[in-house]
């Protein structure tokens, strides 16, 4: 008789071994559009992207977090009525340690609709190992590049 309600364990060689019951991808198509690095020119710019992204990924039930804002663009914003203040979480690199590896456990979480992160360099596999925990995450991510930094890069 076989118990169904038990863990799925595989005999192998007298040792038993989980086997996973959830297979994740080892490699993720970064042709998805879960991880942009887009460039601004200024602030009216920036003002815009800010604009964009909360209307495009407004969700109830999840925050935009926003890594390094622009306060005085998102305050504008807010008087203006064009953003919710109330669904956006900002953290301040400079008082809270923002590594790459919170950064990913973040994306992977899935708590956020989206994460900005503003004037973040990374280099290639940096970039692929943010964009990997984004799709897996469903989490979009948004590197805002200042133009005089670099030119408009998109992971597609």
């Amino acid at each position: 008789m076989v118990n169904t309600n038990k863990i799925n364990l595989k005999l192998n060689n007298k040792n038993l071994a989980i086997v996973p019951s959830i297979n994740l991808p080892p490699q993720i198509n970064l042709s998805s559009t879960w991880c942009n690095v887009i460039s601004v020119n200024s602030t009216g710019d920036v003002s815009a992207k800010y604009q964009d992204i909360c209307q495009n990924h407004h969700d109830d039930k999840k925050w935009i977090l926003m890594i390094n804002p622009e306060n005085a663009s998102l305050e504008q914003l807010s008087n203006m009525g064009k953003i919710n203040p109330a669904k956006i979480l900002k953290v301040n690199a400079n008082k809270v340690n923002v590594s790459l590896e919170h950064i990913k456990n973040t994306l992977l979480k899935g708590t956020c609709s989206a994460m900005i992160l503003s004037n973040a360099n990374y280099d290639q596999a940096e970039l692929k190992e943010i964009s990997r925990c984004a799709t897996l995450g469903k989490t979009q991510c948004i590197l805002l590049q200042k133009a005089d930094f670099q030119a408009i890069k998109q992971l597609h």
